[in-house]
């Protein structure tokens, strides 16, 4: 394996420097899907059917986005 000729300390700094960048990017994702549900829940719905097309919107755009993440591998 390349990493095993790799000092110890390198090798932690590494790892906790893409654990510390995991965490900021999943921080940023939830902060961006809970500003867009917020934006529905402040809406000013009229009926039951608009709240819930509002919130189909918002679950056909989380698949989209998951489908494309799927598509390119990741």
């Amino acid at each position: 394996m390349i990493l095993e000729g790799i000092d110890p300390k390198i090798l932690n700094k590494l790892k906790e420097k893409v654990q510390k960048e995991l965490i900021q990017k999943e921080k940023e994702t939830l902060e961006y899907w809970m500003n867009e549900l917020i934006k529905v829940y402040q809406k000013n719905h009229q009926t039951l059917a608009e709240f819930k097309a509002d919130i189909r919107k918002y679950i056909d755009r989380m698949k989209n986005r998951l489908e494309v993440i799927k598509t390119k591998g990741f």
